[in-house]
């Protein structure tokens, strides 16, 4: 992450991008292995991806795994 903010302000908006471009990272993996997602509104306290089919959860825990071995 840059440390060059010019304010908090800066900060936040370049955290918020990440944030924002990460569930839609997931959103579309997911899709691309058949999952129907999609994002939650109203700062949701149960997170940011909502699944459609919660017979989907045990793939969805494999598929993030996944990904998080991918990038250790």
């Amino acid at each position: 992450m840059a440390d060059n903010f010019s304010t908090d302000e800066d900060r936040m908006i370049y955290r918020l991008h990440v944030h924002r471009n990460l569930i839609t990272w997931v959103i579309k993996r997911l899709a691309d292995e058949g999952i129907l997602a999609k994002r939650t509104t109203g700062n949701d306290p149960y997170g940011d991806i909502v699944l459609l089919d919660p017979a989907d959860i045990p793939r969805v825990q494999q598929i993030i795994r996944a990904i998080q071995e991918e990038n250790r």
